[in-house]
């Protein structure tokens, strides 16, 4: 059952709407329809004229000869006048002609049925409806009358009108509960939506919604609470690790300028190298966490003129780095955080696969992508998510003195693409090496795309 309703929740009221007023009225058509009368059986009465017709010729039949065209006289006045004419004996009936109302009108067929045995009702030829219609009766007594009734009705089943207004109502029903669910109840649903998916992509997210049902409202407000002590946390942390860098600097400048003056120069040369690793630790750290909040610019950035400038530095100092496929390629951002992503992917190539080629990939529809190709071993399925965690390396058995890096640079990498909307993603190429794919959204389609 649930596989068969909809996910959102605005398809679930409607289908919960439809589903209420299908079975009211239901429920009320069904004793009307085993209350009411039969519809056969209405439809086999005359109408208002037929019936007056009928009673007056078997008033007229019950009636002495003499006393019939009184009787005849007395019916053409009034309010309910009927025409009405007795016919003499003498004249002969009418020869057999095709109706001029193919098929017989049902009046002429109800009017017989209510006169009974011993009459007969014929139609005589006149002008088709809406022209009035004209009977010839013949009954006991040698009673003739000629009767004249109006035009023929168009008459449809009384349970046609019950149910075109009952589907009417229906759809009119539906169609306004609908929009009243979808625009009342969802639309803080919505709001409440963006703002939470804006809160860590934007510098300004969007306010929380403040309207709407009470359980929005108490989501709203929960989420507000949340998003504060986020957004407090990120605050301190910024702050601690800013505060140790500028402690750590000071220190470690003092221990470099003493072991300058050591004599051993191996000792030296092993303190120095210690010095300089803790200081690249301190500001890669302090880089994943610039780099990787908000994003505070949203200029234009042309990524294939980012790319060859990144593959440029490389090739500079004699990296085996190269870029291909090069074509206008526009999206919004902080060109300073998308280059240092770039660095990032093309660096760890280098360390591992000894060299990159860097180039725009196919894309899809509003996406633009940077796919960075190395040789390397690439990276086991199993850790391909966590190599996106901060601090997490893919060669376990490297220590902080080999040059695997401190596991920063994917990290960094990865929360530069979530700050701009998009995402990276590593795949392992065939026979060997590694595919990281940055996804970013464009400003305008791609002029190639796949």
């Amino acid at each position: 059952m649930r596989r068969l309703l909809p996910r959102r929740i605005a398809g679930q009221i409607t289908v919960l709407v439809v589903a209420s007023i299908v079975v009211a009225h239901l429920l009320l058509w069904v004793p009307f329809l085993l209350l009411r009368p039969d519809a056969r059986a209405l439809d086999e009465r005359p109408g208002a004229p037929g019936n007056r017709l009928v009673a007056l010729v078997h008033v007229i039949a019950a009636a002495p000869a003499d006393q019939r065209p009184l009787l005849v006289a007395a019916a053409q006045r009034g309010v309910a006048a009927v025409d009405l004419a007795l016919l003499a004996h003498d004249v002969p009936p009418p020869e057999p002609t095709p109706s001029p109302w193919p098929p017989e009108p049902p009046e002429v067929a109800e009017i017989r049925a209510a006169l009974g045995d011993g009459y007969t009702v014929e139609a005589e030829p006149g002008e088709p409806p809406p022209a009035p219609m004209r009977l010839r009766i013949v009954g006991p007594d040698d009673l003739r009358v000629e009767a004249q009734l109006p035009p023929p009705r168009h008459r449809r089943p009384p349970i046609t009108g019950f149910v075109l207004s009952t589907l009417a109502f229906l759809a009119l029903s539906l169609a306004l509960l609908s929009v009243w669910a979808a625009r009342a109840l969802t639309a803080p649903l919505g709001r409440l939506a963006h703002a939470a998916e804006a809160f860590g992509r934007e510098a300004d997210p969007a306010p929380l919604p403040e309207s709407g049902p009470e359980e929005v409202l108490a989501a709203s407000r929960a989420l507000g609470r949340m998003r504060a002590r986020v957004s407090r946390l990120l605050d301190d942390r910024t702050h601690m690790l800013a505060a140790i860098s500028h402690d750590l600097r000071t220190p470690i400048t003092r221990l470099r300028l003493r072991a300058e003056f050591l004599e051993d120069e191996v000792l030296r040369g092993q303190i120095l190298a210690d010095l300089a690793q803790m200081n690249a630790l301190v500001d890669a750290a302090l880089s994943f966490v610039r780099d990787g909040g908000p994003r505070t610019s949203s200029a234009l950035v042309d990524l294939a003129s980012l790319v060859q400038t990144v593959c440029d530095g490389f090739s500079d100092i004699g990296q085996d780095v190269r870029a291909e496929d090069l074509h206008p390629a526009l999206t919004r951002g902080s060109a300073e955080a998308l280059q240092r992503a770039l660095i990032n992917l093309v660096d760890n190539a280098v360390k591992y696969g000894s060299g990159a080629v860097v180039r725009l990939a196919p894309a899809r529809e509003g996406e633009v992508a940077v796919e960075v190709l190395d040789e390397g071993p690439g990276i086991p399925e199993e850790e391909r998510a966590a190599m996106l965690r901060p601090f997490v390396r893919g060669d376990r058995a490297r220590t902080l003195g080999g040059t695997g890096g401190f596991g920063l640079g994917l990290a960094i990498a990865h929360a530069i693409a979530e700050a701009h909307g998009g995402r990276l993603v590593l795949e392992n190429r065939t026979p060997r090496g590694l595919r990281a794919l940055l996804r970013l959204p464009a400003v305008a389609p791609a002029p190639r795309g796949g």
